[in-house]
């Protein structure tokens, strides 16, 4: 509750103490509040605007300041008697940073081993630091040495709006899939033979039964009448890494991925007559754009 600049070290001990010992100073909204003065540690002055904090295992604490744009490093306790006396002496270092810092990220600080020696500010403001293309601007990720006792500013990228929080773990931990295997595809509507597929007349609309492959939709006709409600399921078959189909109609604003052994349900409702070709958004292979289909909506 005090509004200054500082960042706040509560001691655990102390707070189980008052706890245990019923030391509250009032309730806020039937919750029992604590009393401050029994359970503070102490009151770091990190600077202007805390707002996140990160460790590196090392004894040391860094702290993003949105208003000052910076990232101060400080001493976490136990403190010597001159360091309680002045907390400004808990300040270790300082480095600038462009342009308002929102969250950092240090790797493995959310663990108890964190094993970084680096930081990452993720900076939300990027003003005129990159390229100008527009009102939605890019903005700033920035990567800190912190090795050593100074902080070292090392390179700087630029990502889309808003860069909030993320963890950073080493590449080796990461052991993903490449498909969807078909044999774990739960989805009840999944189709894996274009002989299984095909449309079918609900009292809604249509309903819609899909695959993809390279490089064409079965089907690749749809029918509907003005007013429908379009249920189309959409099974990717390829079982090969990184072949992504796209479906996509851009007069009814609809674009959806599919990755391999995925299956995935969309729905709308064609309110005109016309003919709507669909069509793979995400390229695939030279015959990417024969890829396609179309969507023939008649009166109702």
């Amino acid at each position: 509750g005090k509004l200054q600049p500082t960042t706040t070290v509560f001691d655990f001990e102390q707070v189980q103490t008052a706890i245990e010992n019923d030391d509250f100073q009032g309730e806020f909204r039937g919750v029992p509040v604590l009393n401050y003065d029994s359970i503070v540690e102490g009151e770091v002055p990190v600077g202007q605007g805390p707002l996140h904090t990160q460790y590196d295992g090392e004894g040391n604490a860094y702290t993003s300041l949105f208003i000052e744009s910076a990232v101060a490093k400080w001493e976490l306790p136990p403190w010597d008697d001159a360091t309680q006396e002045d907390m400004s002496q808990a300040i270790v270092d300082k480095i600038g940073v462009q342009y308002n810092i929102g969250h950092l990220v240090i790797p493995g600080s959310d663990s108890q081993e964190p094993y970084g020696d680096w930081l990452v500010a993720m900076n939300k403001l990027q003003k005129d630091r990159g390229l100008n293309v527009g009102p939605e601007k890019p903005e700033t990720s920035q990567l800190i040495d912190i090795s050593g006792e100074e902080m070292e500013m090392i390179e700087e990228d630029y990502t889309r709006p808003e860069p909030h929080f993320a963890q950073v773990v080493p590449a080796d931990i990461i052991d993903p899939i490449e498909v969807h295997k078909q044999e774990d595809n739960d989805h009840p509507e999944a189709r894996w033979d274009p002989e299984n597929t095909g449309q079918t007349r609900t009292r809604e609309g249509v309903e819609v039964h899909m695959v993809s492959q390279r490089s064409q939709f079965f089907p690749d006709k749809i029918e509907a009448r003005a007013g429908d409600e379009v249920t189309i399921h959409l099974t990717n078959v390829e079982q090969v890494s990184d072949m992504i189909h796209g479906f996509g109609v851009a007069e009814h604003n609809m674009n959806v991925v599919v990755t391999p052994g995925q299956t995935k349900t969309m729905k709308f409702t064609v309110d005109e007559t016309g003919v709507y070709p669909f069509y793979c958004t995400n390229f695939c292979s030279a015959l990417h754009q024969e890829m396609q289909g179309y969507l023939e909506v008649e009166p109702s």
